[in-house]
């Protein structure tokens, strides 16, 4: 169960850092300026702050787990936080113009930019509370001792090695976050399919 902890997270962070944020567009920046050692620098930081803010998430679920008076209201805000965020997805698409690329951007401060855009990423606690709660309501992870840190360190690594890969792709990786369908409309469906299934299965329960 822990080996599938490590792996659920990982897949989840991996996938769910795909849509384009401040984060991983200035991978690609540094990544199209040759910046390839301050990108790696750049991800190093950016998915260390997303290691302890997932810490803050989970010690926050598994809190709020324990008062049973209050659980239930918990879960169906997280499926509204989870139907919320497949609209601002979708919503997002529409709104959406390519991505650009600042040709200023020069890097030599990777680590100190991840760890800034790390810190100020809103939309990291309120995703990681609904995916999580989803996640162990339908046991697909366990975060008793050494799986709460396995999850941890898989969320940690999937957004580490996504920023790697964009670091690879370099400029291709316009053409992905400029694909609509892919990179907004079927997370936001999947997100809304997940919040809708996790509410109809608490109201009829």
């Amino acid at each position: 169960m822990i080996f599938q902890t490590l792996i659920v997270a990982f897949t989840i962070s991996y996938i769910g850092s795909i849509p384009p944020g401040a984060i991983n567009i200035s991978v690609m920046q540094l990544s199209i300026l040759k910046k390839h050692r301050a990108a790696i620098f750049f991800a190093v930081a950016a998915s260390s702050i997303e290691f302890i803010y997932a810490g803050v998430t989970v010690r926050l679920h598994l809190f709020l787990n324990t008062y049973s008076a209050i659980s239930n209201y918990f879960k169906i805000v997280t499926s509204i936080v989870l139907i919320a965020l497949g609209l601002w997805n979708i919503l997002s698409a529409k709104t959406s113009s390519a991505t650009g690329v600042n040709t200023k951007l020069t890097g030599r401060h990777g680590f100190l930019r991840g760890l800034i855009l790390g810190i100020i990423n809103p939309m990291t606690i309120p995703f990681w509370l609904a995916i999580t709660t989803y996640l162990e309501n339908d046991r697909l992870i366990d975060l008793s001792s050494a799986g709460f840190w396995m999850y941890l360190t898989g969320l940690a690594v999937g957004t580490f090695c996504l920023l790697l890969t964009i670091n690879a792709l370099g400029k291709r990786f316009t053409k992905i976050s400029d694909n609509k369908l892919l990179v907004y409309k079927v997370p936001g469906i999947l997100l809304i399919g997940l919040g809708t299934y996790f509410l109809l299965k608490l109201i009829l329960l």
